[in-house]
C-alpha cells in the first residue's frame, strides 16, 4: 500500500547559490604574499601561518564545490507502482485491491520475477506529470474564474453605487444652482426696495420732526392761554326760560303748519 500511495518517483535536486554563480575561485598558493624576515619570525610562527593559509585554501575549494550545480538522475517508476498510482488517482479502489491480490499472489508463486518486471518508459511518466499539471492548472483556472466572477459582481455593485452617487451629485448641483439663482433674484428684488426704504425713512424723520415742533408749539400756546372772562351781561332769554319750567299738557298743542316730505310710508 505504501507503494500505491506514491504518485511519482521523479526526483531532481539542484544546489545553487545565485550570488556567486559567475565568480571564479582560484587557489592561493602557500608562498604568495608570504615572506619571513630573518631575525624577526621564528619557525613555529611560520608553520602556523602556513597551516592557516592551507585551511583557507581548503575552505575556498569547498565553497567552489558547493556552488557548482549537481542534478540527481531521474529514477524510473516500476510498472506495478505506476498501475497502483493510476488506480488510486482514478479512485478505482476495488480494482486496486483485485490487482494487488493477484499480483502478490503470482509473485509468491514465483510466476513473476522482480527482475522481469521492468520500468515504465519515460514517456508514460512524463504524460502522467503533464496530466497532473493539467489538473492543477484547471483547478487554478476554476479558482481564478470564481474570483473573477466575484470581482465582476463587486465591480457591478460599485458601478451601480457610483451611478447612484453621480445622479445624486447632479441633483444636488442642480438644486444648488437653483438656490443660487433664487438668492440672486431675491437680492436684486430687495435691492430695488432700498431707494424706497430710504425715501420712507426720510419722510418718517421729517414727520417726526414736524410732530415734535407741533408739540412744542402746543405746549407754548397752552402756556400763553389766559382764563375765560366772567360774563357780566344780562341774558334776555333767561326770563322766558323760567316761565316754561312746567311741562305742557296734551291739549295745549295745536297744528300751526304742514310740511310735505314724502308720499309713501316710511319703513325702519
Amino acid at each position: 500500500m505504501s507503494a500505491a500511495l506514491d504518485l511519482t518517483k521523479h526526483i531532481e535536486v539542484t544546489i545553487t547559490e545565485d550570488s556567486e554563480d559567475d565568480y571564479q575561485y582560484e587557489e592561493v598558493p602557500a608562498d604568495d604574499d608570504f615572506s619571513l624576515l630573518e631575525g624577526d619570525e621564528d619557525l613555529i610562527k611560520a608553520l602556523q601561518t602556513i597551516q592557516e593559509q592551507a585551511e583557507d585554501a581548503q575552505i575556498i575549494a569547498q565553497q567552489s564545490v558547493l556552488t557548482s550545480k549537481h542534478s540527481v538522475s531521474e529514477i524510473p517508476e516500476v510498472v506495478d507502482d505506476f498501475l497502483c498510482n493510476f488506480l488510486v488517482r482514478m479512485g478505482m479502489v476495488r480494482t486496486l485491491d483485485c490487482f494487488q491480490t493477484e499480483w502478490y499472489e503470482l509473485m509468491q508463486k514465483g510466476a513473476i520475477e522482480r527482475k522481469d518486471i521492468g520500468f515504465v518508459p519515460d514517456m508514460y511518466t512524463y504524460n502522467q506529470h503533464l496530466e497532473m499539471e493539467n489538473r492543477r492548472l484547471k483547478k487554478e483556472l476554476e479558482n481564478y474564474k470564481l474570483a473573477a466572477s466575484k470581482a465582476k459582481e463587486a465591480l457591478q455593485k460599485i458601478q451601480k453605487e457610483r451611478d447612484f452617487h453621480r445622479m445624486h451629485h447632479k441633483r444636488v448641483v442642480q438644486e444648488k444652482n437653483r438656490l443660487i439663482s433664487d438668492i440672486k433674484r431675491l437680492k436684486a428684488h430687495y435691492a430695488s426696495y432700498e431707494p424706497m426704504l430710504k425715501q420712507l425713512t426720510e419722510k418718517y424723520q421729517t414727520i417726526l420732526r414736524q410732530k415734535m415742533l407741533t408739540n412744542l408749539e402746543r405746549d407754548r400756546a397752552v402756556g400763553q392761554d389766559s382764563e375765560f372772562p366772567i360774563d357780566t351781561q344780562v341774558n334776555p332769554y333767561l326770563a322766558r326760560a323760567k316761565e316754561c319750567t312746567r311741562p305742557l299738557k296734551s291739549g295745549v298743542y295745536r297744528l300751526s303748519s304742514t310740511l310735505k316730505v314724502h308720499d309713501l310710508a316710511v319703513s325702519w
